[in-house]
């Protein structure tokens, strides 16, 4: 499981043009990625606003010398000309260091559990619980922890990588993954379904009794609430939260970071790229009041009838 040891910037000062001030943190990541003792890259001051709105999870920042003197004074602070590509040579280092995120464990899978003989479940670093059942080649990867009850349905894949792409010496890859994905109890995935893991040190939270739909795909680090709903062919872009029972309807779309509220509802199509409260039931491309919507939709036709078309 996920450990919490910190290290010092300061180890690190051959990976820098200079450390200003040094600090202690767990792990690198993006402004908004949901971890704390955060090291995080800063490339530009259209960065600071967001930066000072989650500063409560970052530790230190990465970031050029003309940024310096932005930077709030009690964070640690490390110079480079290339803040982005050193916080990802940084993050591949603390990956492939024995033990630093996560302490390895043989895969545990409770004797109740039912797995298709076609299916694949890591060696190490599952948890597979009481009464799950993993259909024909479905694939739970490592780092993937799964509650009492849930069915994994055929060509499933729990713990996909997450699609964090990083030029590095000019060379563009996929960054190294180190997160993982929980999922609550009675939990349902039916054929084709994805959930990504988190590339940073945190995880993919499904909540109980949640259900999917064929084709659905949930990217890194987003969290659900109890009973969320997706339906066939809609996604959930990266950091993504759903409250408790919202319903995602059939090839909708949400857009990275978007929050939609408690018994939400995104309708048929839709692409969701602002928040969603509660309750709150929305349409189109981009998503509106679906009221609103109808209503918008009824002008335009009273508008051709009154032109002759």
């Amino acid at each position: 499981m996920f450990k919490q040891s910190t290290i010092r910037l300061s180890s690190f000062s051959n990976n820098f043009d200079c450390i200003v001030r040094d600090c202690s943190f767990y792990g690198v990541g993006k402004i908004p990625t949901r971890l704390s003792n955060k090291l995080v890259p800063v490339g530009s001051s259209k960065f600071l606003p967001e930066l000072l709105r989650g500063i409560d999870g970052v530790a230190g920042v990465i970031c050029p010398p003309d940024l310096l003197e932005q930077i709030p004074g009690h964070l640690g602070c490390a110079i480079s000309n290339k803040p982005l590509e050193a916080a990802y040579k940084l993050h591949r280092h603390l990956a492939n260091t024995k033990d630093h995120f996560w302490e390895s464990f043989s895969s545990r899978i409770d004797p109740s559990a039912k797995i298709h003989p076609t299916a694949y479940v890591a060696e190490s670093d599952v948890i597979i619980g009481p009464g799950c059942v993993i259909g024909p080649h479905a694939s739970i990867m490592e780092r993937v922890v799964l509650g009492e009850g849930t069915i994994v349905g055929p060509n499933t894949v729990i713990g996909s990588s997450a699609y964090e792409m990083a030029e590095i010496d000019g060379v563009p890859q996929l960054l190294d993954q180190v997160g993982g994905v929980r999922v609550g109890q009675g939990c349902v995935f039916l054929a084709g379904v994805t959930v990504a893991r988190s590339t940073f040190a945190t995880w993919t939270e499904i909540g109980d009794f949640c259900s999917f739909d064929n084709l659905v795909h949930v990217a890194h680090d987003c969290v659900l609430g109890r009973g969320v709903k997706m339906t066939a062919c809609s996604m959930l872009s990266g950091r993504v939260t759903l409250g408790e029972k919202a319903y995602i309807g059939p090839n909708a779309t949400v857009s990275n970071g978007v929050t939609i509220g408690a018994g939400a509802l995104i309708t048929i199509g839709s692409v969701v790229v602002s928040d969603v409260p509660p309750g709150k039931r929305v349409t189109g491309n981009f998503a509106v009041d679906h009221s609103a919507f109808k209503r918008h939709i009824a002008s335009i036709g009273k508008t051709r009838q009154n032109s002759g078309r």
